[in-house]
């Protein structure tokens, strides 16, 4: 029973540190696979418009202090949560 229990939050843990490095949802997930799709089917690329790289995504997600990321608490860092970071924007 705990092997089970391991391999599955395991593997949900490894999904949201990957959801969490590359700043998406999993409904943005989702969505990137068909934009993608459709971008090589159109001969174009597709990038994550909010993917800003590992170190700056988890950042944005739990904060500037490394020392919190395991239990992040602070939420002044925050702003209003209606606009976000894009690649055009830190580009």
């Amino acid at each position: 029973m705990m092997i089970a229990l391991s391999v599955t939050l395991g593997t949900l843990l490894g999904w949201h540190v990957y959801l969490t490095a590359h700043n998406m949802t999993t409904i943005e997930y989702y969505e990137g696979i068909r934009a993608a799709w459709l971008a090589r089917k159109s001969g174009q690329n597709y990038r994550h418009p909010f993917d800003l790289g590992v170190y700056k995504n988890i950042t944005l997600v739990l904060g500037p202090n490394m020392l919190k990321w395991l239990s992040p608490s602070s939420l002044s860092y925050l702003k209003d949560g209606t606009s976000f970071l894009t690649s055009r924007d830190s580009s």
